[in-house]
């Protein structure tokens, strides 16, 4: 096979298994590839599964699934949980769907190859889910230099959707009460927070990520509650 340029993903694909757990999962060898963000946002979900067993025993959708990896991670812990990923991108829609079926997780797992800004998708799924999830891009779209691969350009920067429509879908899809997790920059905690806070969705649950060896923060992960009541919860940090 002809070598493809860096900045034009193939579609050769590789095969991982991500260490102490049943899991096969197939991804561009070139374009997308899942970093440790899933595996630290599913983290949190599963050490908070107790105050969240009303939200986790619903329906739960992953906004961004990219190849699947976050809902695969949440299908295994929480084997009894039905869960719903959307993909804007084709490709990547399509090896999700490949990889629910390599781990015989269908009756568990739904893919949609959709952008979940479509009044189609809003109206479908509106007030349908219990708890959504997302790793969404970090970087808005004029915030630095964009990568010349499609789906590592998509992935990082906000070119398929903003903070401002991912808080709106969010708030949309859950129904009363329910819960909006997600993994983002700790530099940009207040614009999120004010996008939240616009949407109804009133954080209750914050920890940051230091690297380690750091001086501050570089991530953080934030659970909002759908018309919930002020007052969050602030866990020690956690150091990768």
């Amino acid at each position: 096979m002809a070598q493809t340029p860096e900045n034009c993903p193939s579609r050769t694909t590789t095969l991982e298994k991500p260490p102490l757990l049943d899991l096969e999962i197939e991804q561009p060898a070139n374009g997308y590839r899942y970093n440790r963000d899933p595996f630290l946002l599913s983290r949190f979900i599963t050490e908070h599964q107790v105050p969240w067993r009303t939200q986790l025993a619903g329906k739960i959708l992953d906004l961004g699934t990219g190849v699947g990896i976050l809902l695969l991670l949440l299908a295994r812990h929480f084997p009894g949980g039905r869960f719903t990923g959307i993909e804007i991108q084709a490709e990547l829609a399509t090896l999700a769907g490949s990889n629910v079926s390599r781990n015989n997780l269908n009756r568990q797992i739904e893919i949609i190859a959709a952008d979940y800004r479509e009044p189609a998708i809003s109206k479908t799924l509106a007030g349908r889910f219990t708890m959504v999830v997302s790793n969404p891009p970090y970087y808005p779209a004029e915030g630095g230099r964009l990568n010349l691969c499609p789906q590592k350009r998509i992935a990082r920067h906000e070119i398929t959707g903003n903070l401002a429509e991912l808080t709106r879908a969010a708030a949309s899809f859950l129904n009363e009460n329910g819960l909006f997790i997600i993994i983002f920059p700790a530099e940009r905690l207040i614009e999120l927070v004010t996008h939240l806070t616009r949407q109804q969705l009133e954080p209750k649950h914050l920890q940051f990520i230091h690297p380690e060896n750091a001086d501050r923060a570089g991530n953080l992960l934030l659970a909002a509650r759908k018309n919930g009541a002020p007052g969050i919860i602030i866990d020690p940090p956690l150091t990768i």
